[in-house]
This record gives C-alpha cells, structure tokens and sequence, in this order.
C-alpha cells in the first residue's frame, strides 16, 4: 500500500504524465479500484488534497475487506471547480435568505387625491369628497383644472396668470396666482401638491388620480396599437368606459377650456370610430350599434357615429330604424348647428330608402 501512495505523489508532481500514471496504476491495481484511483489522480491533478484523502480512506477501508469499494466510496467527490459552483450556490442561497429576513416593502398607496375630469368635475380627499362651502372657491379650482389639463408638467406662472386673470395687469395676475396657489394647497390639505419651481407650477404626479391622464395615456397607447388585434378591442373598450362626458361638462366655461376640450374629443371620437370598425369588420353589429348608441348620448352632433349606427342597423335588418336614425341626426343638426347632414349622411339615407 506505501508503494501505490508513493506512486499516486509521483503522479502529482508529474501532472503531464498524468494519463500513461493511470494505465500503470490501472493495470497493476485490482479491477474493482480502477474508478477510485482515477479519482484520485484528477483530484491530485486539481490540488485537491482533503478529495484525495476521502477516496484514499475508501481504498483502505476496502482493503481491509469491511466493505466494498462502492460502499466505502462516499460519493463522487467533487472537483474544485465543482466545488465552487457550489460554495457560490450557498453564498447566493444565504444572501437570498438574508433578503427575505428584511421587513417587505410597503406598496405605495393609492393616492390621496382623485379627480374626475371627465364628464363633470369632482374631487375627493382622502376619500372624502370635496365641498367648496358656503363661499365657492372659483379661483383656486380653477387654478387645479388648468394644471390637470397640463397632465402633470410645468407651465410658467405668467402663463397661468394670463390665462386665469386675463384683465388684470401682470404685477395684480401674479400676485393672485401666489394667493390662488396657497389656497389651494389649504384645500388640498397638502402643500407638496401644488410644486413652484423656476416660476413654473405642476401638479405632485404621485399624489394625484385622475382620469384625464389615465384617458390621454391609454389612448396614446392605442392610437400605436394594431386595430385588428383582439387585445386592441378589451383595452379600448376599457379606454371609452373612462371618457363619461367632455372635459369639465357641466362647470363653468373659460375660455382656455375649449381647445383641450376639442382636443379631447377628437382623440375620444377616433377611438369610438377605430373600435366600431373593429366590430364592423367581424360582422358583430350589436357590438357596433351599442358602442354608437353610447357615444351618441355623449355626443349628439357626432354625425359619424350616426352613420355607423345606420350601417349597423342595415346589415341587421332594422332599415326602418336606420331611417329613424338618420332623421335624429337631422334634426339635431339643424337645432344645435344649424347646418344640415353631410352628402355622404344623405346619401347613405338615400340608398336605406331605395330598398325595398
């Protein structure tokens, strides 16, 4: 046994001889050690002593005749290599555990403030909602729509001045604009709301809900969707359902109101008429005239959105209801407008009547 040690440290210090050492060992060794003197040359090769020392221990332990070499073997010992796949599996298990010992991150709240801009104006605060008192708070309120209408960025106080005091002088506009601001923080009861920087004002994004911004996100997502994705259609419905109404239905109109207002219609209206063709182009008209029937509450002049409710009414067989159809589009035209249908509503009316 001191021989085959003494060849086994030969081999280490000769490790470019390391496979003729093998067949040597291999031929002058019982057949059953073959596999635990090859590990034991590779662990030798690697410079792993406590490896080498395991499989010299089950080569004596067998030798002794108390066990069989596979007994004896404690496994395949791992190469170096091996082993620090393994030291670094630990290191990472430990770290892991380590993470989870943490207290868990608190998920950001749902914030404070929520706004409806759509359809009418409401907030609430903390979930209460906002009550203006015997005394209306016109100014500081008006100060929030103009910055909701923003979407959340910056817009330079003399802007703001111009805008809500357009006939006061620019030293008697800015000095209101600074009491409209602390007011309105006292109302929103936080002053980090309401941000003044750089003589520019925004909205704390963080702290606010509204439905405007959720609208203009997703619909500017949309308008870069496929219209034939089936996914186009769930999120568009989900999109319409926000819109309950034109931008600050129902207040007081200012003048800077009107262009935002029609801006958004039209990104409303283009959406209604992206999904209507969806449901057009499947032949699902009941789909299609229910999507009109609701955009026409909201919009009576939409002369587009009659003509796809008469499309729909048509390709289902309702021709008398087209017709009907058509004479509401009429007559809400010529009392609200004071124009009539368009030649391409007429003669869409015209081909309903020429069926039998």
């Amino acid at each position: 046994m001191s021989r085959f040690v003494s060849q086994l440290s030969f081999a280490q210090n000769r490790r470019s001889a390391k496979p003729a050492a093998v067949e040597v060992l291999a031929d002058r060794i019982p057949r059953g050690y073959a596999r635990l003197v090859r590990t034991a040359l590779e662990l030798l090769q690697d410079g792993d002593m406590i490896g080498t020392r395991k499989v010299l221990t089950a080569i004596l332990a067998t030798s002794r005749g108390n066990r069989t070499w596979a007994d004896a073997w404690p496994g395949r010992v791992p190469t170096q290599r091996a082993q620090r796949k393994r030291d670094e599996h630990r290191a990472h298990a430990a770290q892991v555990k380590d993470e989870a010992a943490q207290p868990p991150v608190v998920e950001t709240a749902r914030p404070p403030i929520r706004v409806r801009a759509l359809g009418g104006f409401d907030v609430l605060i903390d979930n209460v909602p906002f009550v203006s008192g015997v005394k209306p708070q016109r100014r500081p309120l008006d100060l929030l729509k103009a910055l909701l209408i923003a979407n959340g960025h910056s817009v330079g106080a003399a802007e703001l001045a111009d805008k809500l005091w357009p006939d006061s002088d620019g030293d008697t506009a800015r000095n209101s604009l600074q009491v409209a601001v602390h007011r309105l923080r006292r109302l929103l009861g936080r002053d980090e709301a309401v941000v003044v920087q750089d003589r520019k004002v925004h909205l704390q994004h963080a702290l606010f809900s509204v439905d405007l911004w959720v609208f203009e996100r997703e619909a500017g997502y949309l308008s870069g969707l496929y219209a034939g994705d089936p996914l186009f259609a769930e999120r568009a419905a989900d999109v319409l359902a926000l819109y309950r109404g034109h931008l600050f239905a129902h207040e007081s109109e200012q003048p800077w109101m009107l262009l935002p207002r029609e801006r958004l219609r039209r990104i409303w209206l283009a959406l209604v008429r992206r999904l209507g063709e969806f449901y057009e182009a499947r032949t699902a008209w009941g789909h299609a005239g229910e999507l009109y029937q609701r955009a026409l509450e909201l919009d009576p002049f939409a002369e587009e959105v009659y003509r796809g409710l008469m499309r729909c009414q048509q390709r289902a067989g309702e021709a008398a209801e087209a017709i009907h159809t058509y004479r509401c589009c009429r007559d809400q035209l010529v009392a609200g407008l004071g124009v009539t249908p368009s030649a391409e509503t007429q003669r869409l009316y015209h081909a309903l009547c020429s069926v039998p």
